[in-house]
């Protein structure tokens, strides 16, 4: 036999409370927060990851280009199977931020205004590359690009590339 109280009781128990159903939304909306939050943080970071990718095949390219125009020089005892660097390449120590900065002229001021310009496209427009090849060997060079990768997650402000490579 029921009793009253049975009754009473069976009938506050028969639902959700609104409280319950609130509760359980809030948790369910801060939860879907946290995960676009951190998809946005990986989104950068694949940004990050992405103009590093990019940096590399950019230090590549020159060298590349480089290694194709590259003019027979003379050694001392007169054979000219060895190969040099051509002139112009060489940006003096100081980073190219803009082509029209190029002061080579010919094959390699061509090249590294193409260069340059690949390297705003790729980068942005504060990014900057430069080449150095050593004085007492020019066919040993070595490329550099910088670009600001403070977008990323953990970037930093100034990010670098560089690679030495003998030609």
């Amino acid at each position: 036999m029921r009793t009253f109280a049975s009754i009473r009781a069976r009938f506050f128990q028969a639902g959700s409370s609104l409280i319950e159903v609130l509760v359980s939304v809030f948790i369910l909306a801060f939860g879907i927060l946290g995960a676009a939050s951190m998809q946005a943080n990986a989104l950068r970071g694949n940004e990050g990851s992405l103009e590093q990718s990019a940096a590399v095949l950019l230090v590549q390219s020159i060298f590349e280009s480089m290694r194709a125009s590259m003019m027979p020089a003379t050694t001392e005892d007169g054979d000219r199977s060895v190969m040099a660097v051509r002139p112009g390449y060489d940006t003096g120590g100081s980073y190219l931020c803009d082509g029209h900065s190029v002061a080579s002229a010919g094959i390699a001021g061509e090249d590294l205004r193409h260069w340059v310009e690949s390297i705003h496209a790729s980068l942005g427009d504060d990014a900057c590359g430069k080449v150095s090849c050593g004085a007492a060997d020019a066919n040993l060079c070595e490329v550099s690009v910088k670009w600001n990768n403070s977008r990323s997650p953990g970037g930093q402000a100034e990010q670098a590339v560089t690679s030495r490579s003998r030609l």
